[in-house]
């Protein structure tokens, strides 16, 4: 459901709207201003939800949700549609499948050409787009202890956030999130011990961000046993993605009771709403 097909419904509207007699489930692409009470009525209703991240626009608002799901037994899945990309899960299997050793560093880039726009509208950048990114820092590198940030906002609303985010482990992630990137750009770098993996643009229909790229190394020596700069790479390049089609799957398969929600839960929803509040938090700004 779009935004423009519930803005202004009166309870009545959304009682009839909202008949479990006649939904087992709904999707919502929404505001977050108007998504948490979109989802909170239908989970209220028995009804299962696939809900846009963020799904709200505060903390509180997700811990509400987190109540109602429970309450009611529905499903509850928010579109982390990042964690369903080919070069996102490819990153995944990389990493289980090679001893890399310890994460040391993250950095991300998440650059769009003017301010957010659609559901995201009227939204700070960090909780519309870059709250895709820091979904997937959470995946790969949280929960994150220690938080800083910077941010500069300009005029239309376009800003930039930077961050710096540390683990318990020392790990350190460095955040940009910007609207005022004229060459759009979507990179996530992952430094390890003994390697590195970077994901590179994304699909579908971004061809502004480039193509989409695995591209992972492990870390060479030469005859002094000194680490050798630049090693060799290997580089997978993905075409085509079905990730809508794969989170509704996994919508399904959740509702029927053939597999749990892995990408999508309530919980990483939680992680990055929270993970957002507290970088807004911690901005000093500049104007």
């Amino acid at each position: 459901m779009s935004h423009e097909d519930v803005s202004g419904l009166s309870d009545d509207d959304w009682q009839t709207l909202l008949d479990p007699a006649e939904l087992d489930a709904v999707v919502f692409a929404l505001q977050p201003a108007i998504a948490t009470g979109a989802t909170r009525r239908a989970l209220q209703r028995g009804i299962h939800v696939l809900s846009e991240l963020p799904g709200g626009e505060t903390v509180e608002d997700i811990v509400n949700l987190r109540e109602a799901e429970r309450d009611s037994g529905a499903i509850l899945k928010f579109g982390c549609g990042l964690r369903h990309h080919g070069n996102v899960r490819a990153a995944q299997t990389v990493i289980e499948e090679n001893n890399y050793g310890r994460l040391l560093t993250a950095r991300a880039v998440y650059g769009h050409a003017g301010p957010p726009n659609g559901q995201f509208a009227n939204t700070s950048i960090l909780k519309g787009h870059g709250i895709h990114m820091l979904d997937l820092l959470h995946l790969f590198c949280g929960p994150f202890e220690t938080v800083k940030a910077l941010s500069s906002g300009m005029a239309g609303g376009d800003e930039n956030v930077f961050a710096l985010l540390r683990t318990a482990d020392g790990a350190i992630a460095e955040l940009h999130s910007s609207s005022t990137s004229w060459r759009q750009t979507f990179r996530l770098e992952l430094g390890f011990e003994r390697g590195y993996v970077w994901l590179d643009g994304h699909l579908p229909g971004l061809e502004g961000y480039g193509p989409e790229m695995l591209i992972h190394a492990r870390l060479s020596h030469n005859n002094r046993g000194e680490p050798d700069p630049n090693p060799d790479e290997t580089v997978t390049e993905f075409d085509s993605h079905s990730s809508a089609e794969e989170e509704l799957a996994e919508f399904l398969d959740a509702i029927a009771g053939r597999a749990p929600l892995r990408r999508g839960n309530s919980h990483q929803a939680f992680d990055a709403i929270n993970i957002a509040e507290r970088i807004c938090a911690a901005c000093e700004t500049w104007a």
